[in-house]
This record gives structure tokens, C-alpha cells and sequence, in this order.
């Protein structure tokens, strides 16, 4: 009988051993599992960007007057036909109630032709025409039909706002010239949308 305790004693020593390790492989994965539980809860979801807002628009209407005035002079003494020429809104355009063209805004006109005075009391000769007001990096084409009077030394001079956004100059024995501060009356060529700067 001794002898059969004998050889059952290394048989329960191993199965206490394999019980015991079961036992710290299941405190080990618990706490394996409770160690990384943290980590999910680092996890923060991106946000997601939100698409800019339409830029706000106003409709300017065709026909719409804006006054203007000359900032560079031009003369068929300097200028030939393609020279650009640079003029300023002189008074605010408003539209219900919010001036959409603010005073200052730079415009252009273009010398389309060019003729110096000659001898004999010749005419010196002078068109252009009106392009575009630059505002937000926008172009409003203009045009006109107005005219306004002047003088340039002894000779009268005419400037005149033609169809097409044409401004034309005539004087007699002299160099034809579009003086600086000169003002004239434009119209807005077409329907223009224009994107209103962001507030």
C-alpha cells in the first residue's frame, strides 16, 4: 500500500502544477484585457470638415450709373492707340440700400485712337473707350452715353462719353488730351453677379 502512494504522489504534484499555471495564465489574460481596455478610449474620431459657405452674390443691373473719374492723364502728345488709362468710381453705387461699388474702386478706359495736332489749326483727335471696374478681383464691363466740357489753354475741348463705352476728345490746335480729375457718367454694360467679399 505504501508503495501505491508512492507512485500516485508525482501524479497529483503535476496536476496541482497544471492547475496552478491555468490559474496564472487566466489573471495574466485578465489583465492583459484591462491594460489595453484605456487604449480604446484614446481613439478620437477625426473631425470632419465643413464645406466653406457660398460666397454671397448680388445681382447689379444693366444700365446701372456709376461716376467716375479720370486719375492719369491722357494726350496724343504721349499716348497711342492700346494705352490703358486708369479712372476711380467717384461716388459709392448703391443697390437696396448697400454700396455694393464702394467710392475709390479703380477702373479703366483704353485709348483706341490717337491723332496730334498739326500745323494750320489742325484738331488734335483722342478716343477711348471705358472697360471694366476691377473690384474683388471681379471686372464689370462699363459703357456710357454722357459728356461733360472743358478747356486746355486757349482751346476748347470736348470730351464726350460715346455709345459703346466710347469717350471721345477733340480740340482745336492743340494736343487732345483727357485731363487728370476729369469726370465723366458710365452704365453698367450688362446684368453682373457679383461676389460680395466675405465680412
Amino acid at each position: 500500500r505504501s508503495t501505491r502512494k508512492r507512485t500516485l504522489f508525482p501524479y497529483t504534484t503535476l496536476f496541482r502544477s497544471a492547475i496552478l499555471l491555468l490559474v496564472v495564465a487566466q489573471a495574466q489574460a485578465v489583465s492583459s484585457s484591462e491594460a489595453l481596455a484605456p487604449l480604446a478610449t484614446d481613439v478620437v474620431a477625426a473631425p470632419v470638415a465643413s464645406s466653406p459657405a457660398p460666397a454671397e452674390t448680388i445681382v447689379i443691373p444693366k444700365d446701372t450709373p456709376v461716376h467716375l473719374m479720370t486719375l492719369t492723364e491722357v494726350t496724343t502728345k504721349t499716348d497711342t492707340a492700346g494705352t490703358r488709362f486708369k479712372l476711380r468710381v467717384n461716388e459709392d453705387v448703391v443697390i437696396d440700400g448697400s454700396a455694393v461699388i464702394p467710392k475709390g474702386t479703380l477702373a479703366w478706359g483704353e485709348v483706341t485712337s490717337a491723332e496730334s495736332s498739326g500745323n494750320l489749326g489742325k484738331s488734335g483727335r483722342l478716343t477711348a473707350r471705358l472697360l471694366f471696374i476691377e473690384l474683388n478681383g471681379q471686372r464689370i464691363p462699363i459703357e456710357g452715353d454722357t459728356s461733360a466740357k472743358g478747356k486746355s489753354g486757349t482751346a476748347e475741348t470736348v470730351v464726350g462719353v460715346l455709345g459703346l463705352g466710347l469717350l471721345g476728345l477733340f480740340a482745336k490746335g492743340n494736343n487732345a488730351k483727357i485731363k487728370a480729375g476729369e469726370k465723366s457718367t458710365a452704365f453698367v454694360a450688362n446684368d453682373f453677379s457679383l461676389k460680395l467679399a466675405a465680412k
